[in-house]
């Protein structure tokens, strides 16, 4: 019996597609207007991030499942994957969770105003909408830089035992 955990090539070719058209129209969208600055604040290169985070998405599931055939239960590709698509798939990873800490650390701590909706987290909807917001979006950042700092070093390791 097949393990039900693989995605098999048509299905991750199909996956990776959606996800690359779904980022590509948020990245044209975010270039349409000629405005620096579109007119709710928000630099252009957020929503661009935004969908390139959709685009390495589609590329990663692509790679890791069209292409090298999956993951072993470690997480890992299979021990037969050509390098290249290792550090590929390693690439994607940083950049994925690259682009969402900068996303995350821009809405915390970047100018501007921001404006969030809290309803229903208990005491925090009596607490300030923006400052709650960037309080959360700052811890948001910071455990997503994190997650890049031991995403990067796990990659790199088992970059490292695929080579050696």
């Amino acid at each position: 019996m097949p393990d039900r955990t693989q995605l098999s090539p048509l299905t991750a070719t199909v996956i990776g597609l959606l996800f690359v058209v779904v980022g590509i129209v948020v990245i044209f969208a975010a270039f349409r207007t000629t405005a620096l600055n579109p007119p709710d604040g928000d630099p252009r290169w957020l929503a661009a991030a935004a969908g390139a985070v959709f685009v390495l998405a589609g590329a990663a599931v692509y790679i890791g499942f069209a292409v090298a055939g999956g993951a072993t239960p470690d997480g890992d590709l299979p021990p037969d994957t050509p390098f290249v698509l290792r550090v590929i798939q390693y690439l994607l990873g940083l950049g994925i969770v690259g682009l969402m800490t900068a996303i995350f650390g821009w809405i915390a701590f970047g100018p501007g105003t921001r404006s969030f909706r809290i309803t229903g987290l208990g005491m925090l909807a009596l607490a300030d909408g923006e400052r709650a917001g960037r309080i959360a979006f700052g811890i948001g950042a910071v455990v997503m830089g994190l997650v890049l700092v031991l995403l990067a070093a796990i990659g790199a390791r088992r970059l490292l035992r695929a080579r050696g």
